[in-house]
């Protein structure tokens, strides 16, 4: 009985910790009108949420190896309730950043290593498999019910309650945590934070999300216009800061390996030793994981940008044309845990990639301005298919196998990969249909013969500089004064542009 409560505790802790990115991507066009707002600053919130989980999940799980993973697990759920019940409530966007991309951050940071390392400690075997297998799988049914819980409550009531929802089973887990079992210790030595080595991972990891998060609005090599801090200009040579970003990121990396190399050889405790790297096993799961999540993590976004900005959809028209994609994954993921007893998880993991692939290629063919139904809807059930299928084997696979004094730092490592690449994703697909939106609209400008030439550089210089997607009725009226050709012409421009 002790050990179904544990398995429940844990699975609504991982619940409430990946629906939250469904649930806000499904809300941007009520999160951009109550808080009078824009797309951009929406993505910038999602994205910070992935990127703090992301840049703070090793020092998270060292921190659980410190104070116990039991502790840092009840602590994290702590931290992540005040988030969420400050983002119930939050009467401006700054206090949204504050309770949801901060503290929900910080919190999971806490728990998600927490979670995976408990596993360890309250199941063996094959009860251990199964146990992970199930976590997989609470991962792709969080994904697939958040477009869903979140567009219902969200068009009903508010997306305030999904928040309030949340401070809920926070409370829940929290009293049922008494019968988790804590983790021993993997090392007789006391561990200690590597300061140093914290700071230097997350500003490596953080350098190169933030570069490709404004790739959208100074493009990827060539800077469209000058980027500033605090007045100082950044933009050597003409080049965005994207790749400036990126490479000061990639650089940062590799001192951060330097100096856990340095710390080794001082006989200190590094933040995390990089030979469990060396493993194979975790590597691809860490490959795997994190080309998954960058995937539906992109899809997601744009697909809700799709349907309620180019199509004006409302949150719960977009979280119920979501189900063609849920159903599958839900049902793939229970099927494939019971199939990983006869089939190898790498196997079944390798199936569901190419399934992924087919329903995005399947997707990027009939996305248009109109919807075509049945086409694009088997494109949804094949990725729905290929995501729960992955996700309910990748966290198998790799921890029920790894010995155990790696767990901690390998668990680690897994939740980075999977926060990481949901940050990578939502800013990545962020910036690239900025991008081609810009491109797009310049060339039917340019090629436009109703609107007059004289005006084709100050129309096309104000899509590079104030480049956002507007629906059709945005639009409308914001050219309320324009003659009517036009009006008409423009709004075809930014219609096809879009797509």
């Amino acid at each position: 009985m002790e050990k179904k409560i544990v398995i429940t505790a844990l699975v609504l802790a991982m619940f409430v910790l990946v629906i939250d990115t469904t649930i806000m991507n499904v809300s941007i066009s009520t999160l951009i009108k109550d808080f009078h707002t824009n797309v951009a600053t929406v993505q910038g919130a999602i994205t910070l949420y992935a990127l703090v989980m992301a840049s703070f999940m090793i020092t998270g799980g060292k921190i659980g190896d410190i104070i116990g993973r039991k502790r840092a697990f009840r602590t994290g759920l702590i931290v992540y309730g005040t988030g969420s019940f400050l983002t119930a409530i939050s009467p401006t966007m700054d206090v949204l950043f504050i309770g949801w991309s901060i503290l929900e951050g910080i919190g999971a940071t806490l728990v998600m290593p927490a979670i995976q390392t408990l596993v360890t400690s309250n199941y063996s075997g094959k009860d251990r498999a199964l146990a992970y297998g199930i976590l997989g799988g609470i991962v792709a049914s969080a994904i697939a019910l958040g477009p869903i819980i979140g567009g219902w409550l969200t068009t009903k009531y508010t997306w305030r309650l999904a928040f309030g929802g949340e401070v809920v089973i926070v409370l829940i887990v929290l009293l049922l945590s008494r019968y988790i079992l804590d983790a021993p210790l993997e090392t007789e030595e006391k561990p200690k934070l590597d300061i140093v080595g914290s700071i230097i991972s997350a500003l490596g990891m953080g350098f190169i999300v933030f570069g490709i998060l404004l790739a959208g609005d100074y493009g990827w090599w060539e800077a469209r216009h000058i980027f500033s801090i605090g007045g100082i200009e950044i933009s050597p040579f003409g080049l965005s800061p994207t790749p400036v970003f990126i490479l000061a990121g990639i650089i940062i990396l590799l001192c951060f390996a330097l100096w856990e190399h340095h710390v080794i050889i001082l006989g200190r405790m590094p933040l995390v030793r990089l030979d469990v790297l060396k493993d194979r096993r975790i590597t691809s799961g860490i490959f795997v994981q994190m080309a998954q999540t960058t995937l539906i993590g992109g899809f997601l976004f744009s697909m809700a940008l799709f349907l309620q900005i180019a199509l004006g959809f409302d949150a719960m028209q977009t979280g119920f044309l979501y189900l063609p994609l849920s159903i599958p994954l839900l049902i793939a993921s229970l099927t494939a845990s019971r199939l990983s007893a006869r089939i190898a998880p790498k196997r079944i993991i390798q199936v569901g990639l190419l399934v992924l692939i087919a329903g995005l290629l399947l997707a990027i063919a009939t996305i248009n301005v109109e919807v075509r139904g049945f086409a694009l809807l088997t494109g949804f059930a094949l990725i729905g298919i290929g995501v729960g299928v992955m996700s309910s084997q990748i966290m198998n696979l790799v921890l029920s196998q790894v010995v155990h004094e790696r767990t901690s730092e390998t668990a680690a490592f897994m939740s980075t990969s999977q926060n990481l690449g949901m940050a990578i994703g939502t800013a990545l697909m962020g910036s690239i249909v900025i991008v081609g939106f810009v491109g797009g609209a310049t060339t039917l400008i340019n090629d436009s013969t109703v609107i007059p030439e004289d005006l084709k550089p100050s129309v096309i210089s104000s899509v590079e500089e104030n480049s956002r997607f507007l629906t059709n009725q945005q639009l409308t009226a914001i050219l309320k004064d324009a003659p009517p050709g036009l009006s008409q012409e423009i709004s075809r421009v930014n219609e096809v542009a879009r797509i």
